[in-house]
């Protein structure tokens, strides 16, 4: 299908409307490349730099740092696991890295299925911040910003609607059956998945690949041009991710401000978001290829702030991107390689477990959708009336009730 976009005034040439949508491009490129630096920049400071992958994985010899598998240990208590889920996504800003690493902390420590379902379910919304974060970027402008923050928090007040259900049924139910709801439904649905072979690796994410020159091309500069550190290196590169990330946000909304135009807004309302099916579809699409809701649900908060999208029709579309990274998490579970066909095969029940919970609480929420989306219209008000306690809100539901559960666990303990 060809759209075609007029001018915005009959004295602005055809060209410069053109030029305006090359831009477009470039600048999402550069919001890929901030988003993909950020994030290999603040896992690189969970890493361990000692570790030798050719070697014997043991406890002077682990992939990340000490410090992340302690906080880990306090997922015993499933209340404390689902703060952990939420603190780790957010830090890392990666529900697919939480998610990995606890399929890995599944079988190689107690940590048990049922244990790493609860942090699974914390992922859930910690995946939420880096849409919430964009939002902010519309602070300067009132009715933009209540926008963008609606937008960027139905997804957010979606996920935790569904963890009000399934978090205390999944509990109870184990209590009374040994086996909780989800943890039953993924193993089963494992067993049909997972045929016991060890893959010789996962699939490739080509958005990743296409914006990886960015990354690797500071990273050699850093580290061969200046000498810095590791820590130093990754703590230059995080910033650097999110000031590009920023910027490249700023400019966006600039130029979507000036094409909202009657062509644009009709492809945006009747084309790709004509209905909550297409939206649904959209957004499951784009993020199995991106392969990171974190991205795709970002993309459309500037839409939303602009006035091209309401939060009605970004729900359906968060809720298609839900579901499209955990089907693309599930789909690298089952290529990712194992030593054990049971190994392989409790990696896979994880990822659907993340993948049921997700789909379940579509089905149960959805048709009540008017309350997520009632809920995010009045945060996103209240949010452009008082922008330090909106800040508040973000840094208290991430960071501060997290930590201040792993605090107690610990004092408890």
């Amino acid at each position: 299908m060809v759209v075609e976009i007029k001018r915005t005034d009959p004295g602005v040439p055809r060209w410069r409307t053109v030029l305006k949508c090359l831009l477009v491009i470039v600048v999402l490129y550069v919001f890929l490349g901030g988003m993909a630096m950020m994030g290999d920049g603040l896992k690189a400071l969970g890493k361990n730099p000692d570790y030798e992958p050719s070697g014997v994985v043991a406890a002077d010899n682990r992939p990340y740092r000490d410090v992340v598998y302690d906080i880990f240990t306090y997922a015993d208590d499933p209340v404390v696991g689902f703060f952990v889920g939420i603190l780790v996504t957010a830090v890392f800003q990666s529900s697919s890295f939480t998610t990995s690493f606890v399929v890995s902390l599944v079988v190689t420590t107690p940590l048990t299925l049922h244990q790493a379902i609860f942090i699974v379910m914390g992922a859930n919304i910690g995946t939420s911040i880096t849409a919430v974060g964009v939002s902010f970027t519309h602070v300067r402008r009132q009715q933009e910003f209540a926008r963008a923050y609606g937008a960027a928090t139905v997804h957010e007040f979606f996920k935790m609607l569904t963890v009000l259900v399934f978090f205390p049924l999944e509990w109870v139910v184990w209590r009374l059956t040994g086996t909780g709801v989800l943890e039953r439904a993924s193993s089963k649905l494992a067993v049909l998945l997972c045929t016991g072979r060890v893959a010789d690796q996962s699939p490739t994410n080509p958005i990743k690949e296409a914006v990886r020159p960015m990354a690797d091309g500071l990273e050699w500069l850093l580290d061969s041009g200046f000498g810095l550190s590791h820590e130093v290196a990754s703590v230059v590169i995080s910033i650097l991710g999110i000031v590009l990330l920023l910027v490249a946000l700023i400019l966006m909304t600039m130029i979507l401000r000036s094409l909202v135009v009657h062509r644009v807004e009709r492809f945006f309302d009747k084309v790709l978001f004509r209905n909550a099916g297409a939206a649904f579809v959209v957004g499951l699409i784009l993020t199995a290829i991106v392969q990171s809701s974190s991205v795709t649900t970002s993309l459309v908060v500037p839409l939303a702030g602009t006035g091209l999208l309401t939060i009605g029709q970004v729900l359906p579309y968060t809720l298609g991107a839900a579901i499209g990274t955990t089907v693309t998490a599930m789909l690298a579970s089952v290529a990712t390689s194992a030593d054990t066909p049971e190994q392989a095969q409790v990696g896979v029940a994880l990822a659907c477990s993340h993948l049921l919970f997700n789909v379940f609480g579509s089905m149960v929420w959805y048709p009540f959708r008017r309350v997520p989306i009632t809920i995010a219209q009045w945060f996103g008000g209240m949010a452009s009336r008082s922008r330090r306690l909106a800040l508040m809100l973000v840094l208290g539901v991430f960071f501060g009730l997290p930590i201040l559960a792993i605090l107690v666990s610990w004092l408890l303990g």
